[in-house]
């Protein structure tokens, strides 16, 4: 049977659809992604072992009063989170810094950059104190930002929008400790990164990243409590820093919420943070002492 000139083009379009999806399906990409060996947990650990044996420089720790409302415009009256971490319980050992790697999805480094102490880790030791993006209220990198990427939510992070990013690295100069980590490497395609969590995209090459306070964690919380048609002060939640210290160190509340287990604790105790970021109104701060 004979096909009509209405058929002939019906077909001739689904064939160059097919094609097209076809070709979807070879990209490079997915070809040289599916090559490389996928690394496993021991080789992050070995990097967070290497990490922690480079040198790193102390941080010079000032008093600071206890965070409270953000001055910002549209900040919320409920909530601003943040963490307190406890210098005399402290020890050290790093494992923070491996959980935030797998909550987080935090690729490995190449060689070259981990023989430079240049490690994408959101935690890092510094004079064997867990130093992570303070979450400034008045955050000095936001500020630098061209495009809006880095900015602050009304609960008090300090929040990152990946696709608006261009790479600028302006926020990550901007902050006197440093805290920003730049994306150098395609990890998916170099085997560098493996998914651990799908809460959380992988971030591609060129972007700024840094600590987000497990953002994603309170996100979930959020909407639960809202279905149920609760106030929301994030008290289902804790960050995965928090939950891996074997010590109890981390604490991660709700600065404005006097039932949260953070304000609870830091009433009693004397609160420090870097001298360079005190006059910038962090959200995580250093305990000691005042017991």
């Amino acid at each position: 049977m004979g096909m009509d000139r209405r058929e002939f083009i019906k077909w001739c379009s689904l064939l160059a659809v097919g094609s097209m999806l076809g070709g979807c399906r070879k990209l490079p990409f997915v070809g040289d992604a599916a090559k490389k060996d996928l690394p496993s947990l021991k080789m992050f650990e070995a990097e967070v072992r290497r990490a922690m044996s480079k040198p790193s420089r102390r941080m010079e720790l000032v008093r600071v009063p206890m965070p409270g409302r953000l001055k910002t415009p549209g900040a919320s009256l409920e909530n601003r989170f943040g963490m307190a971490i406890d210098l005399d319980a402290c020890d050290g050992c790093g494992k923070c810094i491996l959980a935030c790697i797998q909550e987080n999805n935090i690729p490995l480094v190449t060689e070259d950059e981990a023989a430079k102490g240049r490690f994408m880790h959101w935690i890092e030791m510094r004079g064997g104190v867990p130093f992570m993006c303070a979450h400034c209220g008045n955050a000095p990198c936001e500020r630098a930002c061209p495009t809006g990427a880095a900015n602050h939510t009304p609960d008090g992070l300090s929040a990152m929008m990946y696709k608006r990013c261009t790479g600028s690295r302006y926020c990550g100069a901007n902050c006197p400790e440093h805290a920003r980590k730049f994306n150098f490497n395609d990890a998916v395609q170099q085997g560098l990164s493996l998914k651990f969590n799908d809460k959380v995209p992988v971030r591609s090459k060129g972007v700024m990243e840094k600590c987000s306070l497990c953002l994603h964690r309170l996100q979930d919380d959020r909407l639960e409590v809202k279905a149920a048609g609760g106030v929301w002060r994030g008290r289902g939640v804790n960050t995965a820093c928090a939950e891996a210290c074997p010590k109890k160190a981390i604490v991660f509340g709700n600065w404005l919420d006097p039932d949260s287990p953070l304000v609870k604790v830091a009433r009693r105790r004397d609160l420090y943070a870097p001298a360079d970021l005190a006059g910038f109104d962090p959200s995580i701060v250093y305990m000691m002492g005042g017991k």
